[in-house]
């Protein structure tokens, strides 16, 4: 959890610890976390030292609250993600699949790092399994209108696995430095939805082209 913590009260400070996070992304995504040093950060970011430990304990406080941000940004996305009306399973399925792959390439240095401090740490990498967990079950309730279209033998067991298919393939990738960037975004989201599609047991698998507009 992340320590209480000095919040700016003015738009030049917003934007002066802006810079120091969109840095420190920057640096773990480079050098991970443990190579990366605090002065890197603060060099990069155009701050000082003394502007940095006064918003931020030390690296591992500023880790903790990006982490914190990562976290309440994708349960924003879940929110805004399950308010649409899907007119089947295969929309509610390629839906997912896009939010996860925006959320990881936007993401991706930062899930090196988290990998790294997982490791002395595993609560961090726990949260991301709550993260999870927390899909699942929306895509559950989400889908449940369309459960009829999902033949396999157990329908809330299906979408968990689908759900940990296409965020933690992902997820995986990131971590150990595989930039899904290189990957045309299409064809990334094409295979995550048909592989999801197939854990499911959808078939005909609906066009996701359908789903685009």
């Amino acid at each position: 959890m992340t320590e209480k913590r000095k919040t700016p009260k003015q738009q030049r400070g917003y934007e002066a610890e802006r810079k120091i996070i969109d840095s420190a992304l920057i640096i773990f995504s480079e050098k991970g976390y443990a190579g990366a040093r605090v002065g890197d950060i603060v060099k990069l970011s155009g701050s000082s030292t003394g502007s940095f430990y006064f918003r931020f304990k030390n690296k591992e406080a500023l880790f903790d609250y990006i982490l914190d941000q990562y976290v309440d940004k994708c349960r924003t996305a879940i929110a805004e993600t399950t308010k649409s009306t899907p007119t089947n399973f295969g929309e509610i399925i390629y839906h997912a699949v896009c939010r996860n792959v925006e959320l990881v390439e936007m993401n991706e240095g930062f899930y090196r790092a988290i990998n790294e401090v997982s490791i002395g740490n595993p609560q961090v990498w726990n949260q991301l399994q709550d993260l999870s967990q927390e899909l699942s079950i929306a895509i559950i309730e989400w889908g449940r209108p369309f459960s009829s279209e999902v033949k396999a033998p157990n329908y809330e067991r299906a979408v968990r696995q689908a759900t940990q298919l296409m965020g933690g393939w992902l997820a995986n990738r990131a971590s150990h430095r595989v930039s899904i960037k290189h990957i045309d975004e299409k064809v990334l989201i094409s295979m995550l939805y048909r592989a999801a599609m197939g854990v499911l047991q959808v078939h005909p698998v609906p066009d996701y082209a359908d789903f685009e507009n």
